[in-house]
């Protein structure tokens, strides 16, 4: 509900300031006579400056120095794949030695608890 309760808030306030830096918009919106009326005439400002955002947004996106940036991050989250991917093989290397040692013990344990049990057999025989 945070996350709700944000996007809210800041919907409200964009929404705040496009109504107030846009006079011609404020000026039409005094006039209406209805929520209705007044819901269109957001609805047809909208309309016309998303078109207007939309391109100033794509060519944000595509500018050199945006890209260069992308270029930037992409790089930097390789290099700390390959580092966290080296991070785990050694990590799963150690494991691997440690749980062969403990099979190794566990194996040694077992074999001198079956001979000790093969010379019980053998004594009560």
């Amino acid at each position: 509900m945070k996350k709700l309760s944000l996007l809210l808030g800041a919907l409200g306030g964009a929404m705040a300031g496009y109504v107030f830096s846009n006079s011609k918009l404020r000026e039409e919106l005094s006039d209406a006579k209805d929520a209705e009326s007044a819901g269109k005439i957001l609805a047809k400002h909208l309309q016309h400056d998303s078109k207007k955002i939309g391109h100033e947004m794509k060519q944000f996106v595509e500018s050199d120095e945006i890209q260069q940036n992308l270029h930037k991050a992409k790089k930097y989250v390789q290099d700390n794949a390959k580092k966290l991917q080296h991070d785990l093989k050694s990590m799963i290397g150690k494991g691997a030695g440690k749980a062969k040692k403990v099979v190794v013990r566990a194996t040694k344990k077992a074999e001198v608890r079956m001979k000790k049990a093969v010379k019980r057999v053998r004594r009560k025989k």
